[in-house]
């Protein structure tokens, strides 16, 4: 006679077991077995003997509760799904173990979609994983993926109607957090403007994108309140000279800097337009700036003073180590689980309350 809790004795081997195989093998009716493994009422009932029987069986026919069904008899999956762009997206890698955290202290799990990881997956992976986690019957969706990035966030939002974003993705009526880049930008311009610079330059990858325009905003703000003209000469946008993205080389197992943009902006913001400061871009614009001007023979920070954005691990290793504004990831995974939780309690937040702005914090080092 065949083991009953055997894999190799069902029917249908490639398809999914069911409540009614596990209860089928433990002996037990349907009923039974879903008090049980469901969480339902009336668990208590069933002997602890009747109990571990049918965990058994569960556990060798490798059944997952259907959460979806779950979630529409109103219990909750206590899982999230999370959206990223890519696992190493230095802009948002670090967000992923504090939201990790936070939904683990909330007593719940968090599955991760890497939506443009994998290139043989397909081109829709951000819709292909929504649909997933709407299988699997998440409570809720964090979208971490940058807003240029494919995918439908509207349809998101409809296919979980908690959803909270990090950034803004566009959408009205979304609920998301996200870095005050206007503050960024003053705090790196007054701090340069303390260290006596004047000639100060914001180097950005593009001006073509929302959050870059926020940062030049808050840079010409913080240049009239401490009584410098804007120069429009001070400003570098990468996309005029053709930027692309760094790429990684199989081949070469080596990232490629795109160094052309960043002689460009050092042949414009310094050589003609006399920058003794630059806000970049990032910490990745930053280092490389770091080791362009000094191929050239100018110091840091004594010629040109450098600023970063994102406090990555690494501007503690530089040469100047990097100043740099540190985006608060663990303020925003709290505020984010927050926000979910409200959700879930109380419905779609009001209007008043659907946006928080993080203030980032002025990381001081040596190239400053």
């Amino acid at each position: 006679m065949s083991d009953p809790f055997s894999v190799s004795s069902r029917t249908t081997p490639f398809k999914p077991a069911t409540l009614s195989d596990v209860a089928r093998a433990a002996g037990v009716s349907r009923w039974t077995a879903g008090r049980v493994l469901n969480g339902g009422q009336g668990n208590s009932r069933v002997a602890a003997k009747t109990a571990l029987r049918i965990h058994e069986a569960a556990a060798a026919l490798d059944y997952t509760p259907n959460r979806a069904a779950l979630q529409l008899r109103g219990r909750r999956s206590h899982s999230f799904g999370l959206l990223i762009a890519s696992g190493g997206d230095p802009l948002r890698a670090s967000l992923v173990p504090y939201l990790d955290a936070e939904a683990l202290r909330a007593g719940c799990s968090v599955l991760i979609g890497d939506a443009i990881g994998n290139p043989s997956v397909g081109p829709d992976q951000f819709d292909r994983y929504v649909e997933d986690f709407a299988r699997r019957g998440v409570d809720g969706i964090f979208c971490a993926v940058h807003h240029w990035f494919q995918g439908d966030r509207r349809r998101l939002m409809t296919r979980h109607s908690n959803t909270v974003f990090y950034e803004d993705p566009g959408v009205p009526e979304a609920a998301y957090v996200t870095v005050d880049l206007e503050e960024a930008a003053r705090q790196a311009v007054g701090h340069l403007v303390d260290r006596g610079r004047r000639r100060i330059a914001l180097a950005v990858m593009t001006l073509a994108r929302r959050p870059h325009l926020a940062r030049l905003r808050g840079y010409q703000q913080e240049l009239q309140a401490r009584g410098l003209a804007f120069d429009e000469r001070l400003v570098f946008n990468g996309a005029i000279v053709h930027l692309t993205f760094a790429k990684y080389s199989e081949q070469e197992q080596r990232w490629q800097f795109p160094w052309q943009t960043i002689d460009t902006a050092i042949d414009r913001l310094v050589v003609d337009a006399r920058a003794d400061a630059i806000v970049a871009h990032d910490d990745f614009w930053a280092a490389a700036l770091l080791k362009r001007l000094r191929a050239r023979g100018l110091r840091v920070p004594d010629d040109v003073a450098v600023v970063g954005y994102s406090n990555h691990y690494l501007a503690d290793w530089t040469d100047p180590s990097l100043t740099t504004l540190d985006l608060q990831h663990a303020q925003a995974a709290r505020t984010m689980v927050a926000m979910m939780t409200r959700q879930l309690a109380d419905g779609p937040l009001p209007e008043d309350q659907r946006v928080v702005k993080i203030s980032p914090k002025l990381i001081v080092r040596e190239s400053t």
